[in-house]
């Protein structure tokens, strides 16, 4: 009996017995409660063997009863803290006074705090002193203006009742005179009697760092999708549609995906030095081009510009592939790839197409072998049903370190719109099975030609080194292999010592980070596999590269540049013109409240 079929209330379950509210026509209650009895034991963290992850959750509970101490600091009062803290509860000053200002450029400013000093927690003592502590962290911060985020990413058993877990604390505050963030990270030590709620009996503030964009409550950047779309029928008639709605209407077999995977590609498309637009959309919805407006305004082109297609697409690129001085167009379609013309006034006519035997998220163009004419690797995610290996639905196998994905192909343009398949002939197909989410091509070693760097999603990423046409992959000689869920790379020399430096991003992961550290986490695995799934969720890695072509280091911690949330996209860009550049990561993912029914 499917155990879907019932409507369940865990919050009324009785004696560890679901309350079954509703039952399928032609079942009885007997038919629920041994799959669900299992379902409950299966998610409860207890029963499970994982001890701390219900700790983490009762501790989480016990910050969330901080929040309105921080969110409306002028009404809170010490009782408020009897069940929270320990009555000699001790701290750091939650907000300290030696912040050292590390930037500003008139715009924004950034404050932190320096190395913290080694030991337990020791100037502020007692509920009394931790509330007033509170107060002043909270200082200016309202309902209405503020918002507030804790995450336990690392718990800790130290003794029978005492436990320790990292936080990270985040604070949005937008007033009429300043907008302000404030990051930190706590060390929690807390007392657990029997029977009871953890309290917190130490906290140590282990980084603070406060962004400040004084004078204003605008943002430094707003939304200017509404404004640059929204005269188009298709940007309310289509794009601002939730997917769920399209699966209700459309046949799931022309390609809908609920994670919609889906890219787009920017370029001048007819001669007149403004970037237009193309957005690749779900299987059943055309593709749509957008020709910019002297005004900044986009207009709708899709109709008649040989681009809109209706078959699912996930990627597509804006390139001279003709050296007509026009921007041509390459289009991954689902497992095929498509090469179209560009008349030079944005009409695109089909010239090559292939299949890929994967299919594709992304694609990076290079003139790999110095002829004039510029190439195209795309990356090959889920593999087609003849190149499957193993692993039901071709699931990655093993999952840290999956080599049984898609296989990414490089096309050499031999001109004329014909193009070759010669990823084994130039050695470009070594690990080349790994669920390739993203690739961009640079010269890092200097030597005069392109280089290339994969991010894969379930294995290590690849460093192709090319020499004259020729690529070797030299990741792990290079230590850039990364092991992580590697979804976008950017090449720049952020440090500008004349060698280009690479940031990848990946997943941050509070739970991944708290359960890949307990015992009980893969016992008996190799503690080299515990680390790769250590590292997976850890977040986006900074590599900057050595003289003399050692291998590159990895900075991320030292940067403060790893905590990218679950980042699908990361970009290199100098956002105020000082000469240096700066970093944008795109991240988030589809989330709800938690409702319990199973």
């Amino acid at each position: 009996m499917d155990a879907k079929a019932a409507t369940i209330d865990p919050a009324l379950a009785a004696e560890g017995e679901p309350l079954i509210t509703q039952i399928a026509p032609g079942a009885s209650r007997s038919d629920y409660i041994g799959p669900l009895r299992d379902a409950y034991e299966r998610i409860d963290p207890i029963k499970d063997g994982w001890e701390t992850e219900a700790f983490s959750s009762a501790a989480l509970d016990q910050l969330h009863h901080l929040e309105p101490l921080l969110l409306s600091p002028e009404a809170a009062g010490e009782e408020a803290l009897a069940a929270i803290v320990t009555p000699g509860v001790a701290s750091d000053p939650l907000r300290p006074e030696n912040l050292e200002e590390i930037f500003n450029d008139g715009q924004l400013s950034v404050a932190r705090l320096g190395d913290p000093a080694l030991g337990g927690p020791t100037s502020i003592r007692g509920a009394a002193a931790f509330l007033d502590q509170l107060k002043r962290l909270g200082e200016g911060n309202t309902p209405d203006s503020t918002r507030l985020k804790m995450k336990i990413y690392r718990v800790e058993q130290l003794a029978a009742t005492t436990s320790e877990t990292d936080v990270l604390v985040t604070v949005h505050r937008s007033t009429d005179s300043e907008r302000k963030q404030i990051n930190a990270t706590w060390k929690c030590q807390w007392h657990t009697p029997e029977g009871e709620a953890p309290r917190l009996e130490k906290l140590h503030v282990t980084q603070y760092e406060e962004v400040i964009q004084p004078g204003s409550s605008t943002p430094l950047f707003e939304d200017g999708t509404a404004a640059v779309l929204g005269a188009n029928d298709s940007y309310t008639g289509q794009f601002l549609v939730q997917t769920d709605q399209w699966r209700a209407r459309l046949p799931r077999d022309l390609g809908l995906d609920a994670v919609a995977n889906h890219g787009l590609a920017v370029g001048d498309i007819n001669g007149d030095d403004l970037d237009d637009l193309y957005v690749c959309q779900q299987g059943g919805l055309p593709n749509r081009l957008f020709v910019q407006r002297p005004d900044g305004t986009l207009q709708d082109v899709s109709e008649g510009s040989g681009t809109d297609w209706l078959d699912y697409c996930s990627g597509a690129l804006m390139v001279d592939l003709d050296n007509d001085g026009d921007r041509d167009l390459i289009v991954s379609q689902d497992f095929r790839m498509l090469v179209l013309s560009n008349d030079g006034s944005g009409i695109f006519t089909l010239e090559f197409g292939s299949s890929t035997k994967a299919q594709s998220f992304s694609l990076a163009a290079a003139d790999y072998d110095n002829d004039g004419l510029v190439d195209f690797y795309i990356c090959g995610y889920n593999p087609s049903a003849s190149a499957m290996r193993s692993g039901a639905m071709g699931e990655p196998i093993p999952f840290h370190d999956a080599n049984n994905g898609g296989p990414s192909m490089l096309w050499r343009n031999a001109g004329n719109f014909i193009f070759e398949d010669v990823t084994a002939e130039t050695g470009i197909d070594q690990n080349n099975t790994r669920f390739s989410f993203a690739a961009a091509w640079e010269d890092y070693d200097n030597d005069g030609d392109q280089d290339l760097y994969v991010a894969n999603d379930y294995g290590r990423n690849c460093l192709y080194r090319n020499d004259g046409g020729i690529f070797s992959e030299v990741a792990p000689v290079m230590r850039v292999e990364d092991t992580s869920s590697g979804m976008s790379v950017s090449w720049s020399d952020f440090n500008n010592d004349g060698l280009m430096d690479l940031y990848t991003s990946n997943m941050f992961s509070s739970a991944g980070n708290r359960i890949t550290y307990q015992r009980q986490f893969k016992p008996g695995v190799p503690e080299e596999i515990r680390r790769q799934f250590q590292h997976i969720a850890r977040g986006n890695t900074l590599f900057q590269a050595m003289p003399g072509g050692a291998p590159f280091e990895d900075v991320g911690a030292a940067a403060s540049v790893q905590m990218g949330r679950w980042a699908w996209g990361s970009r290199f860009v100098d956002f105020n013109n000082d000469g240096l550049d700066d970093i944008l990561v795109a991240n988030g993912f589809i989330s709800t409240e938690d409702t319990g029914d199973l």
